[in-house]
């Protein structure tokens, strides 16, 4: 496979921004849904989650779709939140089984770090003690996690849009997935600075209006409303930055044109 080589990594938010302009309403329509639909899931008792987990890599590809359509001038729907299903949905399922055995990987490694405090507050919302935080074990297994961490998101950054696009097995996938984020380090090491800077003053944004709740100035109903409706709106740049990245690390692939089935 030919893997383009990117250097600037940090257009890829500009593209997502592009993006999500074109229809801004349906897209805040779509994330609200989607975040509806992994909250209920996360309710269920036990595979609530698990399942949420597992049907991640086929949402990222309706995502990849939605990004697709409006880049091509076509209108995308709530419908659309399920276009990911329709293709290579085996190969889908097999990633995303594959990224839950990751994720208890990587927090159990991290339990060496700080005896289970990290995946107690993860796995079961159990917040850490503070003899974890005082004595620098809960910051080891951070780092320990992040560590492990970085590879596996390396692999499964392009790998669901690679398997339903350019029909690739799940582990095919991976290995490309892989490969092309760390031949590209130096673009998505701008990228992500980028985003940190973005995300940075989104923060400060939700700070300021934190300030004016806290002088009255505005109510806490709207502080919470506020923070959501930048936290949902920020969500569509992203993955549409998740496309752009893609559209410029591979080419365009004539079998592509059979997966962007009609949703509207």
């Amino acid at each position: 496979m030919n893997i383009v080589p990117a250097k600037n990594g940090w257009l890829w938010l500009v593209q997502g921004l592009v993006l999500f302009r074109r229809s801004p309403s349906r897209w805040l329509l779509i994330v609200l849904t989607y975040w509806m639909l992994i909250a209920l899931l996360n309710q269920v008792p036990v595979l609530g989650a698990p399942v949420a987990t597992v049907l991640l890599p086929a949402f990222s590809v309706s995502f990849m779709v939605m990004c697709d359509e409006l880049e091509h001038g076509r209108p995308i729907g709530v419908a659309t939140l399920f276009a990911g299903f329709r293709r290579q949905l085996p190969q889908l399922l097999t990633l995303g089984g594959l990224y839950l055995l990751a994720i208890v990987v990587v927090l159990g490694l991290s339990a060496l770090a700080d005896s289970g405090s990290l995946w107690n507050w993860v796995i079961r919302g159990k917040p850490p003690g503070a003899q974890a935080v005082r004595d620098g074990s809960l910051s080891s297994a951070l780092l320990l996690a992040g560590a492990l961490g970085t590879p596996v998101m390396m692999a499964f950054w392009f790998a669901p849009v690679l398997a339903a696009w350019q029909d690739q097995g799940a582990f095919k996938a991976l290995f490309f997935s892989l490969f092309a984020v760390g031949r590209n380090w130096r673009a998505f090491l701008l990228y992500g600075a980028a985003l940190m800077l973005v995300g940075l003053g989104i923060s400060t944004l939700i700070g300021v209006i934190g300030l004016l709740a806290t002088a009255k100035i505005v109510s806490d109903n709207a502080l919470r409303a506020g923070a959501m409706l930048i936290s949902i709106a920020m969500l569509p740049m992203i993955f549409g930055s998740f496309y752009a990245g893609y559209r410029d690390l591979f080419p365009a692939d004539p079998r592509e044109a059979e997966s962007q089935l009609p949703v509207n």
